[in-house]
């Protein structure tokens, strides 16, 4: 099969599965909807540092269901994808929901933007902070396709949202009240290294908080850590072997 009908084969596949996923689908519409209700109820600038901060979510939501799925149904050992194609799949399967991710993004983005600038607020700052969302996002994007080899379904999603939500609270209950922590990551600064290092623990499984733009060090590591994730994700691609016996 040629590349390029793999690439069609693979955009179809992503396209059916993305839009049977409701929970995928509820969140994609829900997402604007609620930027726009805080937005309208409150004030544009709150609604742009949700915005913001939440949209690298949509890679993550987007690279559910990576490989496992496809490796334990069989479905790789059709002939369509022998003599190894089965791993340029997989690869562009990745690359697929990223894009698609992105396209959703850039939509929204676009949306934002508009409204921001008949609003007389949107500042040129914006366009950084939506680079940085996607640069999140993209590390998302290949730290689940690498997790979904080992995770069925959409559990590679699950387990990411409730390690960041089990970081979060811990942060909130202990380290914000003993040594100020929440402070320095509002401030962007970090006095000693315990902080330093605490922070980025926390921008390796929450990278959404580079967003904010006055953390260039750990935009540096979130940015080292989408190399590593996508680099350990074709390492994993190109040890696969299918089971014996494929079918004909």
């Amino acid at each position: 099969m040629p590349d390029t009908a793999l690439l069609a084969l693979t955009w179809r596949i992503t396209r059916r599965r993305v839009l049977a996923s409701w929970p995928a689908v509820a969140a994609a519409l829900a997402f604007p909807a609620g930027i726009a209700w805080i937005g309208i109820g409150h004030s544009y600038g709150t609604a742009a540092k949700l915005f913001y901060f939440l949209l690298p979510h949509a890679f993550l939501l987007a690279a559910q269901d990576a490989a496992r799925t496809d490796l334990e149904s069989g479905a790789l050992e059709n002939m369509l994808f022998a003599a190894g194609r089965f791993r340029g799949f997989l690869r562009a399967k990745a690359l697929v929901a990223a894009a698609w991710a992105g396209g959703y993004a850039l939509a929204l983005f676009g949306l934002f933007a508009a409204w921001g600038l008949a609003l007389g607020e949107f500042r040129p700052a914006d366009l950084v902070k939506f680079g940085l969302a996607v640069l999140a996002g993209l590390y998302y994007a290949g730290l689940a396709a690498a997790l979904g080899h080992w995770m069925r379904g959409g559990a590679n999603v699950l387990a990411l949202l409730l390690a960041q939500a089990a970081a979060t609270l811990a942060l909130v209950f202990t380290a914000g009240a003993r040594t100020g922590f929440l402070d320095h990551v509002a401030t962007g600064r970090f006095p000693g290294l315990g902080p330093k290092l605490l922070f980025a623990g926390l921008a390796a499984l929450l990278p959404n908080v580079v967003v904010a733009g006055r953390l260039s060090v750990f935009t540096a590591e979130v940015l080292a850590g989408l190399v590593l994730v996508w680099a350990a994700e074709e390492r994993l691609v190109r040890a696969l072997e299918l089971r014996k016996g494929t079918r004909p």
